[in-house]
């Protein structure tokens, strides 16, 4: 197993896309309508919740039949959910720090010598040999030997 490590300039890539721009332009045209659209529901929100009066927030109480309370009170009860699952998680986070203690990271095993490798009687030591000092091999059949058919 080979430990992860950041990539050399040489190596790091790009994945670049082949689209029409009638494709980008629609993209961008959706991308911008859905942004838009979270704006103003974080705009009724939060003129609702603080009582500020404009335009949008009429043109949505009317719309919805919605008063400013019922939001606030919306606003309360999701801020009080996500206050019961933060509590209780935290909680949970606790009584398991209490129970198994700090858990260490694992550490990487030992690279495999070549005795390891003939030890385990997958392969033949010609095999083994091939594979470690060729960059490029190809074999006509499996090399692996199968478990079944080891004689002890």
């Amino acid at each position: 197993m080979e430990q992860s490590r950041p990539r050399h300039e040489e190596e790091s890539f790009l994945i670049v896309g082949n689209r029409s721009w009638f494709r980008a332009c629609v993209d961008f045209v959706f991308s911008l309508a859905f942004w838009i659209y979270g704006l103003v529901v974080f705009l009724f929100f939060l003129s609702a919740t603080l009582g500020w009066n404009n335009g949008l927030t009429k043109v949505l109480h009317a719309s919805f039949h919605t008063i400013d309370q019922d939001v606030r009170n919306l606003v309360l009860l999701a801020m009080g959910i996500f206050s019961l699952f933060y509590i209780a998680l935290y909680i949970n986070r606790i009584y398991n720090k209490k129970r198994f203690g700090t858990l260490q990271r694992r550490t990487y095993p030992p690279p495999v010598d070549n005795l390891e490798l003939k030890t385990l009687g997958l392969m033949d030591p010609e095999t083994i040999e091939k594979l470690q000092t060729q960059d490029y091999t190809v074999f006509e059949t499996n090399p692996i030997i199968a478990l079944e058919s080891k004689k002890p």
